[in-house]
């Protein structure tokens, strides 16, 4: 025990309590976890107040861990969760190297602004484009000057993948009016370095590794190459194979291949479906079957929503996404040229977007 006054006698140290002092936080290196519950709630200590909840699948660099909780950066300032709904992610991070750095809603500094961090903090990077980087700030993602971050690997923040054409003017009622963003309900579009239950099932391949998040026109896509399946020529498929979501036989879809206006009019689910590498972890099969997905030539700006059908394609291709004949023909696509996914307004019908 030490004695802080010289003048403490040695029977009275004898009868003091000794008090242990609290335990230290255990100090580790910064890693990237990922969320395992459905809403997991963020304290201001362990066991503290909480200041608000994250969601299954979202990702945020844990610091130091102590008695089952651990720190992480969180919109601007240090926040602790229970490390037994946090799993190990790997994936994209960065620190922070400016004393204040505005986090805002965009990818430029007219957008607004949702907080502030601060050097030597940490966060999960979900995508870039020129000259900024989008970070997981707290349940939302914000973006941040890409001169004041550096990649925690130890280099400079790395370049975004080249940027798509840029948009045309919105027609009115055109793709901006049922874009619905890359997350909805917690659960986001399948994209590069975002875990998925599913493929790790499928593949033995835990991180998506295909797809880069953009902004084109002002909305947020994911960005990466693309097919067709389905049909009466597909071959690629037996007479009888199905659908991994609906259960469809996909050589009766998209029947005829050169349909008339009525056929798209009465049947337009027939003819615009798409295949992703869903994870089904988070809402299940049925959550995606009932989920519009928009999809977007970003060469020309046409634009179609699709239902989703099928699980895929296979990651040997290097595709994001398998569209239907009818789609990719309406979008002007042909197979290994860039799309644009997002999800659609719920409710949205199947079918070209005037």
């Amino acid at each position: 025990m030490q004695l802080h006054r010289l003048a403490v006698s040695a029977a009275c140290a004898l009868l003091a309590p000794v008090l242990a002092p609290p335990a230290p936080a255990a100090a580790q290196a910064r890693e990237v976890v990922e969320v395992t519950a459905d809403a997991l709630n963020v304290r201001d200590a362990p066991s503290g107040a909480v200041l608000g909840q994250v969601a299954r699948g979202q990702r945020f660099v844990a610091a130091e861990s102590r008695g089952g909780w651990q720190r992480i950066d969180w919109a601007g300032r240090s926040a602790w969760v229970s490390a037994a709904y946090l799993g190990r992610a790997g994936g994209p991070a960065v620190l922070v190297t400016a004393s204040a750095l505005n986090v805002r809603s965009g990818p430029s500094t007219a957008h607004a602004r949702l907080a502030t961090v601060a050097a030597g903090q940490a966060y999960a990077r979900l995508g870039a484009t020129t000259g900024w980087v989008q970070v997981q700030l707290d349940r939302r993602a914000g973006w941040v000057s890409a001169a004041y971050v550096r990649d925690l690997s130890g280099g400079s923040a790395p370049s975004p993948a080249p940027a798509p054409p840029p948009a045309p003017a919105p027609r009115p009622g055109g793709w901006a009016g049922v874009h619905a963003g890359v997350t909805q309900d917690g659960v986001p579009i399948p994209r590069r370095g975002l875990s998925n239950g599913t493929l790790r099932a499928v593949f033995g391949v835990s991180v998506e590794p295909y797809g880069d998040l953009v902004t084109w026109g002002g909305a947020s896509f994911v960005r990466g190459t693309s097919s067709w399946f389905g049909g009466p020529r597909d071959t690629g498929v037996t007479p009888t194979e199905t659908g991994a979501l609906t259960g469809e036989r996909l050589r009766a879809l998209n029947a005829p291949l050169a349909p008339s206006a009525a056929d798209l009019a009465a049947r337009p689910g027939d003819f615009y479906f798409v295949a992703m590498r869903f994870d089904y972890g988070p809402r299940g099969k049925a959550w995606w079957r009932n989920r519009p997905l928009l999809v977007v030539n970003p060469a020309n700006g046409r634009a179609v929503v699709v239902r989703c059908v099928d699980w895929g394609p296979n990651t040997r291709t290097a595709r994001v996404v398998d569209l239907s004949p009818q789609a990719m023909s309406d979008l002007g696509l042909r197979t290994d040229q860039p799309a644009l996914v997002a999800f659609a307004a719920p409710g949205t019908r199947p079918g070209v977007v005037r």
